[in-house]
């Protein structure tokens, strides 16, 4: 090898060697066919607290950090068949006996003619700290949000005392009429937000109204009608992660355009309207009201099931009728 070459290699080891001493993130270089550690970095050395010399010559699962020996074996032996691994999230143990928490990519590769693996180990140990207060942050936001509903539905429960728990017994059909379709739980959870609160503009109408013993007026019945856009001014500037306002703007309209307060039809209905209309119309059929007793749970479930197709959703209908006529679905009882 002429000199030039000579210099040319060791200023390439001297650079390496600079920056194996000097990265922010642990490294090891283990042989490839023994698994023993041929070099470690001072970051891995001070992250673990161990001596350089307690970690030289060991096989990588003799050394304390790695808790599960068996998995360390496992993640060896595809190493070597694959040349690659990784973990996500990977718990080592520190000499002292405490866990951090390290991202761990390994590696297969030739130097000088020799296999070498060298595992590249960073520490994510503040990472999962700020993960776990996003996700408590997240939680306490959701609780939050459920609670402003909850207390919603009761103000809507104190205005008409009659039809009290009707939202919450929609929103519990809904939710599982969501479920049987397969929805997403995030998608399950915003039709349940939305029909906690879908009768929410009733609280515009006057208690009269809502609570008249006979059949309404012309007049009495646009005013009734009038709770969806009401609802929907109510809750329209507040930022759900789903489309609450319109859900509830649209939970009375129909397939066919025969619906309020906008006539539409077919898909420009979300399908979240779709699911609380079935449940709603089932709900109060099937419940007493100051003009009606309840007509019962088999002639709601006739109605949506001639309605299928042209008024209401096929497949929120079949879901609907699966689950009271296999699942023996029961609406839940009123609290007392």
């Amino acid at each position: 090898m002429s000199d030039s070459k000579k210099d040319q290699l060791q200023e390439s080891e001297l650079r390496y060697r600079r920056l194996f001493e000097t990265a922010q993130d642990g490294i090891l270089i283990l042989d490839f066919n023994t698994g023993f550690i041929m070099d470690v970095n001072p970051f891995l050395t001070r992250l673990l607290g161990y001596d350089r010399e307690e970690l030289i010559g060991k096989e990588l699962w003799e050394i304390g950090p790695f808790i599960d020996k068996t998995a360390a074996i496992e993640a060896y032996a595809i190493l070597k068949e694959k040349g690659y691994i990784r973990y996500e999230d990977l718990p080592l143990q520190k000499k002292n006996g405490s866990i951090t928490n390290v991202e761990f990519v390994s590696n297969a590769y030739g130097v000088n003619g020799q296999r070498v693996i060298q595992c590249n180990i960073r520490d994510i140990s503040e990472r999962k700290i700020l993960e776990k207060q996003v996700l408590e942050y997240q939680h306490s936001v959701s609780v939050g949000m459920h609670e402003m509903v909850t207390a919603l539905a009761t103000l809507i429960d104190a205005r008409d005392p009659y039809t009290a728990g009707h939202q919450s017994r929609v929103a519990d059909l809904a939710v599982a009429i969501a479920n049987e379709m397969d929805f997403p739980q995030h998608s399950i959870e915003g039709v349940e937000i939305a029909a906690m609160i879908h009768d929410i503009g009733k609280v515009s109408i006057p208690a009269e109204v809502l609570t008249k013993p006979g059949v309404l007026n012309s007049f009495e019945l646009a005013m009734l009608r009038s709770h969806v856009q009401a609802g929907f001014n109510i809750v329209k500037h507040i930022h759900f992660p789903w489309p609450i306002a319109q859900i509830i703007l649209q939970h009375h309209e129909r397939l066919d355009g025969s619906g309020y307060p906008n006539c539409l039809s077919g898909d420009n209905i979300l399908e979240e309207a779709r699911i609380i209309a079935v449940a709603d119309t089932v709900e109060a059929m099937s419940s007493n009201r100051p003009y009606r007793a309840s007509l019962g749970i088999d002639a709601a479930l006739q109605v949506i099931e001639d309605g299928s197709g042209v008024l209401f959703d096929e497949k929120v209908v079949k879901a609907c009728l699966k689950l009271f006529n296999q699942n023996n679905y029961k609406f839940p009882e009123e609290k007392k």
